[in-house]
């Protein structure tokens, strides 16, 4: 299905599982620069990426999905399936369909995590990734903030003040942002229900999912699959204030990948938005070498 919106395409597709998911197509399909793929955190969706989308749609494709559970895709009867695995599968799917190249992965948190792992079964897909406040592994405080609030659904909200409230009592201290910014992200977070009134963008049984995961690996080791990024072309972008990527992570990642590239956005916790100076030009330096790589191959 597609439809146009202002500044991109809004299509989905079926999952191997016949669930229907929701993305988006910025950009022309003919640009010859490396295409690139968003892929959202936890909680997420592909309304997060709209201003770096179109900033990049002027001379590449991109596409930002909405993972299963999350913005406009469909929710999974089976909370189970809300799993990095089966997440991983949905957008191979989509880059392998839609894709004619090898692409840049931009993922913020959990979809940086997608990336880690896409890129180790599929590499021959994956020019380079972009991780935005995630390593290959997380910090127990940054873990147990997010169980504080995932999952646990408020009644619906009566105006756009008050989901700036609630988004304030989470983060105020860790962002620095104007009224305006508060509410950006508000919207990328909230939804209107038919009444009228705001509910939080994301199937609510994502936190079952999230706890039993927990339990299985608690902070996660993903390690193995960032040593599986030696040969390519890495960005890291990390919150100042962050406290899901600590900064002894990042020196372990530099040991790692001596030639991993980073970026410190100041004023944010996690994640940063992308929109940032610091982070614009740092992704904008990540995707002139891909596209120089492509042109030298």
């Amino acid at each position: 299905m597609e439809s146009a919106q202002e500044g991109h395409r809004a299509r989905s597709f079926r999952a191997a599982d016949g669930l229907t998911l929701a993305f988006r197509d910025y950009g022309s399909p003919f640009s010859q620069r490396t295409p690139v793929i968003c892929l959202a955190g936890l909680t997420r969706n592909s309304k997060d990426f709209d201003p770096l989308a179109r900033r990049l749609a002027s001379n590449r494709r991109v596409l930002t999905l909405d993972a299963r559970g999350r913005g406009a895709s469909s929710y999974d009867p089976k909370f189970e399936n809300y799993n990095l695995i089966v997440e991983v599968g949905d957008a191979l799917q989509l880059v392998s369909s839609e894709l004619r190249r090898p692409c840049a992965i931009v993922g913020t948190s959990r979809g940086g995590l997608q990336a880690l792992i896409l890129n180790g079964v599929r590499p021959d897909l994956v020019r380079g990734v972009a991780l935005n406040d995630v390593g290959p592994e997380l910090a127990p405080q940054g873990l147990a903030r997010i169980f504080g609030y995932l999952g646990i659904r408020p009644e619906p909200l009566e105006s756009w003040a008050d989901a700036v409230a609630a988004l304030k009592a989470n983060n105020a201290a860790d962002f620095q942002l104007s009224e305006a910014q508060w509410l950006d992200w508000a919207k990328r977070s909230f939804r209107e229900t038919p009444e009228g009134r705001l509910e939080l963008d994301y199937d609510p049984k994502m936190r079952d999912a999230a706890l039993a995961a927990a339990k299985n690996a608690p902070g996660g080791d993903f390690w193995p699959q960032f040593r599986a990024l030696a040969d390519k072309e890495t960005l890291l972008i990390r919150g100042e204030n962050s406290d899901l990527l600590t900064l002894e992570t990042v020196a372990k990642m530099r040991r790692v990948k001596p030639d991993l590239v980073t970026a410190t956005v100041r004023g944010r916790g996690h994640a940063p938005f992308l929109d940032e100076p610091e982070a614009l030009n740092a992704l904008d330096a990540f995707l002139a070498r891909l596209d120089s790589r492509e042109r030298a191959l």
